[in-house]
């Protein structure tokens, strides 16, 4: 079987679960006597797709639970499944971690809040933690969401557009001066070669963003997807039919959205707007 998606996702599991057994790829290769590291690196990219009786042989060298072994064995049931939801936030993190690594094109549509790679490590953290999250638990997840700005510098050959919303822009969650830096980096990360920035005012009409965000993901040697991050799960689209009709609503989104250059005229004008209301502690408080 090629590389998919759905074997990157089994390939996630598989690491994981090696990893919370504290073994290194050579060490289980060890245990499992015939398969160099090499092959169990390449399982574990979801550039190789292990043979059942692999799976049987890895789950007892790991002695892996009942419940892990219902989990592997089912993501290799689906493995041809088109469209499918990852149940829990931590799963669907680490899967959209390693789409985005693969992508060349990325068209992020988030009409509530700032795309989670342009975010500044204080925004992602006052978020967290207004969603309910302790403090330790906000940095944990706000360092893994640094790690996803990366992309935007590791590979030259990713064009990823960002579509924001005006309202969370002009109407930040956070205190004045998180959201005053979260807007300069906006600023910043805009001059990048890789990143469009574009803006979706409040006054434009209907457009497909009022259904809800999506990422839409497009790769060189796999076919294009869509990830849905939803409250406390992720659903991963790859039915063709499907994709499709969420690659015309990225184009119609994009139309609906202000120019590049307008957008970040907006950005700064906002800024400059809550510099100059925020000259005082108290007024920070808010």
């Amino acid at each position: 079987m090629p590389e998919t998606l759905r074997s990157i996702e089994l390939g996630i599991a598989l690491r994981d679960l090696r990893a919370h057994r504290n073994l290194t790829q050579v060490e289980l290769s060890t245990l499992l006597g015939k398969r160099s590291h090499s092959e169990i690196s390449r399982w574990e990219s979801g550039k190789l797709a292990p043979h059942e009786r692999d799976i049987d042989a890895l789950l007892d060298a790991l002695e892996a639970t009942g419940a892990e072994r219902s989990h592997i064995r089912k993501l290799m049931r689906e493995s041809a499944a088109r469209n499918w939801l990852s149940p829990g936030v931590g799963q669907g993190l680490a899967m959209l971690h390693e789409y985005e690594a693969r992508a060349t094109h990325i068209v992020d549509v988030q009409p509530l809040m700032i795309p989670g790679p342009l975010q500044t490590r204080d925004y992602a953290i006052a978020f967290m933690m207004a969603s309910g999250r302790t403090r330790e638990e906000a940095e944990e997840r706000a360092d893994f969401r640094m790690s996803r700005r990366e992309i935007l510098t590791r590979n030259s050959a990713l064009e990823y557009t960002a579509i924001i919303g005006e309202a969370p822009l002009r109407y930040p969650f956070c205190r004045p001066s998180i959201a005053i830096a979260q807007l300069r980096q906006l600023i910043q990360l805009s001059r990048l070669e890789t990143v469009t920035i574009q803006v979706l005012p409040l006054t434009q009409g209907y457009h497909e963003a009022l259904e809800g965000s999506f990422i839409l993901l497009e790769f060189n040697e796999i076919d294009p997807a869509v990830y849905l991050e939803h409250y406390r799960s992720a659903t991963t689209l790859t039915d063709r039919k499907d994709v499709r009709h969420y690659m015309l609503a990225a184009t119609n989104v994009r139309r609906a959205a202000m120019s590049p250059s307008s957008s970040l005229e907006l950005i700064a004008h906002l800024m400059n707007q809550m510099e100059n209301t925020c000259d005082t502690p108290e007024m920070d408080q808010i």
